[in-house]
């Protein structure tokens, strides 16, 4: 009789520490990648650049969902009259422009809709 409280003692134990165990401890991903900076050549470009140009503003690059899909919004030096910001998903195609000389906009609603916002990088 004893062994048998013993055996259902060590499994109420075996089970009781099993049950907290944290089996959700994945890394999380954007995109299907770790780090979107490093293993997208064209991020990667961007923050090359960023680090490479002194302009005198800010740059940045900036995570976003937009319609529904993770986007990244690359700025490099905001203080450029001409400058542009583009906005890419996540297979390098651009998705918006802003800013040029033609002052291009071409998604108007972006500022409005572009949620989730999280830099990656900047100055």
């Amino acid at each position: 009789m004893m062994k048998l409280k013993t055996t259902y003692l060590l499994l109420f134990i075996g089970i009781f520490t099993f049950s907290f165990c944290d089996e959700s401890k994945t890394i999380a991903t954007v995109c299907n990648v770790e780090n979107p900076l490093e293993d997208f050549a064209f991020l990667k470009e961007a923050k090359n650049s960023i680090d490479v140009i002194d302009c005198g503003g800010k740059s940045s690059i900036t995570q976003y969902t937009y319609n529904s899909e993770i986007v990244f919004e690359v700025n490099i030096c905001d203080q450029i009259a001409d400058g542009q910001t583009i906005v890419y998903n996540c297979s390098g195609e651009t998705v918006c422009i802003f800013g040029g000389i033609a002052g291009q906009n071409t998604c108007p609603d972006f500022e409005d809709n572009a949620t989730n916002k999280i830099l990656l990088y900047g100055n």
